[in-house]
């Protein structure tokens, strides 16, 4: 019976193991193509951006840290005097979409795949403080944003800013959860602007 529990330890160990070794690899590599990333968009010109991570609290970026960060950096940059706005849609995405103001046409939050923030009119219902009972999980958090013209039709375009097939299930109620609704709030309020501005030039 020892010799079993020693092997199956020995086993337990080597997997732990093997899975530690595979998230820096994979932590790494991440961490490497947000550093290209975010170049590329500095020299772009884009010089604000609106990202998950930065809404995280001290405490949450600590726990990410350096390695994952690039899992939590998504979102959407500016580009004010050239007026373009430029998303990353996933954890998985590195190539941005890139879209004049004038060709935006409305933004909303979805939450658990239903909208609760629509074009010009900003009901954040979900959002309120307080309003989320400790035990709902969150399946998900969205930005859905059109785009178009007469010309061209319309196309909509998802950032996922949280997804719960990634890593843990996290209650509405939790302040990591309460930072990514900040984060699209702020996204909803930047884009709404731009739309407002654009139509009264």
């Amino acid at each position: 019976m020892e010799v079993l529990a020693i092997i199956g330890a020995i086993i337990v160990i080597i997997y732990t193991y093997s899975l530690t070794r595979k998230a820096s690899k994979e932590g790494k590599k991440g961490l490497e193509l947000l550093q290209n990333f975010e170049s590329k968009m500095n020299s772009q010109g884009f010089a604000k951006r609106i990202v998950v991570y930065d809404f995280l609290s001290e405490r949450a970026k600590k726990s990410v840290g350096k390695m994952f960060m690039h899992w939590w950096t998504v979102g959407l940059w500016l580009d004010y005097p050239k007026q373009l706005i430029a998303f990353r849609l996933n954890r998985d995405t590195w190539e941005e979409i890139t879209v004049p103001f004038n060709k935006i046409q409305s933004v909303e939050v979805l939450e658990d795949g239903y909208a609760i923030t629509a074009g010009g009119a900003i009901g954040y219902g979900g959002f309120a403080v307080g309003g989320a009972k400790t035990n709902e999980i969150s399946k998900g958090l969205q930005i859905r944003i059109v785009t178009g013209d007469i010309q061209t039709g319309t196309k909509a375009y998802f950032v996922n800013l949280y997804d719960p097939k990634y890593g843990a299930k996290l209650n509405k109620a939790d302040p990591n959860y309460r930072s990514i609704q900040e984060c699209a709030r702020s996204i909803a309020d930047e884009i709404n602007n731009i739309i407002r501005h654009t139509m009264s030039q």
